[in-house]
């Protein structure tokens, strides 16, 4: 996640009848997130799919609670402890993914590591999230290169600039700075020339480095290629573009992405691939648009472009482009590819109740687009460096679950972001989509439907063409199921 000072910024229960069919009314009691199923993801047509023919929205948040930050604060941890009840209040507002952040300096702390420990620790998340309904995408997280990038204590910096706080990603012994400073302008920490020249290090594989996270990944796709319930991988966070204008940036990037997606699908052969990720540079996420990696790179059959939209966010320019222009750009980028888009990071960082009204209108958006995302984040412990370099280690963190600095002591979630995000909306929805809105959703398809609905009120619904239509309780809503034919519709009344 960049953020402006770090960027360049529910009734009583009925038995309704449709179409001389019956619909059967939902067991009282409640039934495990379980019931939830997690078929191997696909791409068809431009929009994520699984292997059974639906249609697949996939909305959720991030967990950084794995990643390796750099300890700024010796006092203050950098994650919250992650375990199995992190899913399950997960799935209570009805999120069927989760974009598990990953640090390579954990995984290859040494080069041509593998550290076995980190990896049993991303299979236990992985368990974890699917017991709960919910799928995984690893992604290879970094934020301003690595942890080695801080400025060390008592060292001086040149005029007009700042020591900068160490971040996470890369392993040390694979930041190459060739010398330069570490500090930055006004905190900015892409600003910081060490920075910029550690990423320009890495396209242009100085000391084969690109070449050990290409393996890393591989080594990775390999652990989990047999495992339906992750959803892909994201192969980078918020790439920074090195020294290179945009236009040669993106250019290199897309090498990148070419030679690691073929050694991911390499380390699966043999087994159903999973979706590659891509994403545009960090500059995205600050200006709401950039130039994208040439289409001649991208092209696996299952790539997902990944922008972060950030838009009446922390773009630098606060109105522009809006959060439905934003999406526009998105669309349009990932026309080149003819790739759908999913956007593996967005939110709002100030007053919850003050934001309800964007996040509103964000969720309106991926409705009308039929698409999904991650929300950043699930937690931020006081010592991230997120909160660090934000000067917020004497006040509360953000996000869906904060907590007071420096106790750790958690607030509570703030219903001004958890309202809007656990809106009703289809999971799984046989065939093709053909309309999502607020008040239900559209397709033409036969199979199994599965959708969400948030509240302690069981849901009232009309349907076209459903047959075996349950509602089931579960923590936080209500699970929809039925069984579709040819063209259908499932609306709130």
């Amino acid at each position: 996640m960049l953020s402006r000072g770090r960027v360049l910024a529910p009734v009583a229960a009925a038995v309704l009848a449709f179409s001389g069919l019956a619909v059967h009314q939902a067991p009282e009691a409640a039934a495990e997130p379980s019931g939830w199923t997690l078929p191997q993801l696909t791409v068809s047509n431009g929009v994520i799919t699984d292997v059974t023919g639906r249609t697949v929205l996939l909305r959720g948040a991030n967990v950084n609670q794995l990643n390796d930050y750099a300890q700024n604060d010796p006092a203050l941890p950098t994650v919250a402890p992650l375990d199995a009840t992190d899913f399950a209040q997960l799935a209570a507002l009805g999120f069927n993914v989760v974009r598990l952040n990953l640090a390579w300096s954990a995984l290859e702390p040494t080069p041509g590591a593998f550290d076995r420990n980190y990896v049993a620790r991303i299979h236990t998340a992985v368990e974890d999230a699917k017991a709960n309904g919910i799928y995984t995408v690893l992604d290879m997280h970094q934020d301003a290169w690595g942890k080695a990038v801080g400025t060390p204590k008592g060292q001086g910096c040149p005029i007009f600039m700042k020591p900068g706080v160490g971040w996470d990603g890369a392993p040390a012994w694979a930041t190459l700075t060739d010398g330069w400073t570490t500090c930055n302008f006004g905190g900015v920490r892409e600003t910081a020339p060490a920075v910029a020249r550690s990423f320009q290090n890495f396209y242009d594989d100085k000391q084969g480095i690109q070449g050990h996270l290409v393996d890393t990944w591989a080594k990775l796709a390999a652990e989990f290629k047999d495992e339906p319930a992750i959803a892909g991988y994201d192969l980078l966070n918020e790439p920074n573009p090195g020294l290179r204008d945009p236009f040669s940036a993106a250019d290199q990037l897309g090498k990148y992405y070419q030679r690691v997606i073929a050694a991911i699908r390499q380390a699966e052969h043999g087994s159903l691939p999973h979706l590659a990720i891509f994403e545009p540079s960090a500059l995205w996420s600050a200006l709401g648009i950039d130039a994208t990696p040439p289409a001649k790179y991208i092209t696996d059959p299952l790539a997902v472009f990944s922008p972060h939209l950030y838009s009446e966010s922390i773009n630098i320019v606060n109105a522009f482009p809006t959060i439905e222009v934003g999406f526009d750009f998105a669309l349009d980028a990932a026309a080149k590819y003819k790739v759908p888009v999913w956007t593996g990071e967005w939110g709002w960082f100030g007053d919850p109740n003050a934001d309800a009204a964007k996040v509103d209108r964000f969720e309106d958006q991926l409705t009308t687009h039929r698409m999904g995302g991650a929300w950043w984040s699930w937690k931020q412990a006081c010592g991230d460096p997120h909160v660090v370099n934000g000067g917020g280690t004497n006040k509360p963190t953000g996000n869906i679950n904060p907590f007071a600095c420096p106790s750790g002591a958690p607030l509570g979630q703030p219903a001004g972001y958890t309202r809007p995000l656990s809106r009703a909306y289809p999971r799984s929805a046989p065939g093709t989509l053909t309309e999502v809105n607020a008040t239900g959703f559209a397709g033409t398809g036969a199979g199994r439907v599965e959708a969400w609905y948030p509240g302690t009120q069981r849901p009232n619904v009309q349907s076209t063409n459903v047959s075996d239509l349950t509602f089931t309780q579960v923590p936080g809503g209500w699970q929809l199921t039925g069984n579709t034919v040819g063209s259908y519709s499932i609306k709130q009344s």
